[in-house]
């Protein structure tokens, strides 16, 4: 019988460069440790494209669990450099949260690359707010979305913005090259529900229907300057329901936004959501 850990290098490599499913390129190398060095992460075509990978919840080990929409299976990722922390994915990337110590990094999974950013507690000051509650309890998931204009793996021309609990639901953004975060007031009547990076501006929508856009200054400008603009005011009444949540999500170029209508089954006892109706509003 063939020994599949002796084949050349190059010839593995050269296979290595047709597996175009990430999830593939994973189970390609974890075949031996000989497959795992010939096939490096440059011999993958990250502009092939992939249906997102779901990440599932944590566990208390270095592993993460990430379910395959095409073969419709989990699979096993190590993952030590998540462990402990939030991961709110964009565009490939993992926004990682400690949760013991606010650090905030963004992560390639695949890659395990790492971009430090400036710390959670940076985001707290906004707001006065510490590092724990006024019972002592510590601050979980202050964090609550996170969205990338562009894949740091091919640009270098990217922002990452970031939406936050503070007095209420608040956002920030970062540049490569910038030492701290850079609040923007969100002038509404209610917190954000929604945000998104969309043909080269963030948008976010309120609770209470409002649909606004944020143009993030460009690496050429050293200050960090957002303009703000509100794009479209819905009828608050129709947004502004208990248990519905909103999404804006691009579709073949479009910009949509996605209501989620959901049930509470007390009898659960983990009083989970049940989604029974969406509704799509195109803009």
């Amino acid at each position: 019988m063939a020994n599949w850990a002796e084949l050349p290098n190059d010839l593995i490599a050269h296979i290595a460069k047709r597996v175009k499913a990430i999830e593939d390129f994973i189970a390609f190398r974890a075949v031996c440790t000989s497959w795992q060095i010939a096939a490096t992460t440059d011999n993958f075509d990250v502009f092939w494209p992939q249906l997102p990978l779901l990440m599932l919840g944590a566990k208390d080990d270095d592993y993460r669990e990430f379910y395959s929409l095409s073969k419709k299976k989990v699979s096993r990722m190590f993952l030590p450099e998540a462990r402990g922390s939030e991961c709110l994915p964009s565009e490939g990337w993992l926004c990682t949260v400690v949760n013991d110590t606010g650090e905030m990094n963004l992560l390639h999974p695949f890659s395990h690359k790492k971009i430090q950013l400036p710390s959670r507690k940076a985001i707290l000051t906004f707001h006065d707010l510490g590092e724990r509650r006024p019972n002592g309890g510590n601050r979980w998931c202050c964090i609550d979305n996170a969205v990338l204009s562009a894949n740091p793996s091919l640009t270098s021309d990217y922002a990452l913005m970031v939406q936050h609990a503070g007095t209420g639901s608040c956002l920030a953004f970062w540049r490569p090259g910038d030492l701290d975060w850079t609040h923007i007031d969100v002038v509404n009547r209610a917190g954000v529900a929604a945000l998104i990076h969309h043909k080269g501006q963030f948008y976010s929508m309120s609770y209470c229907g409002e649909v606004r856009a944020y143009e993030v200054a460009g690496p050429n400008i050293t200050k960090p300057i957002v303009k703000t603009r509100l794009i479209v005011e819905m009828d608050e009444h129709k947004f502004n329901v208990p248990d519905v949540h909103y999404y804006l999500v691009e579709l073949s170029g479009a910009l949509l936004l996605v209501s989620r209508f959901a049930s509470r089954h007390y009898n659960d006892p983990n009083c989970a959501l049940h989604s029974f109706k969406f509704e799509i509003f195109v803009n």
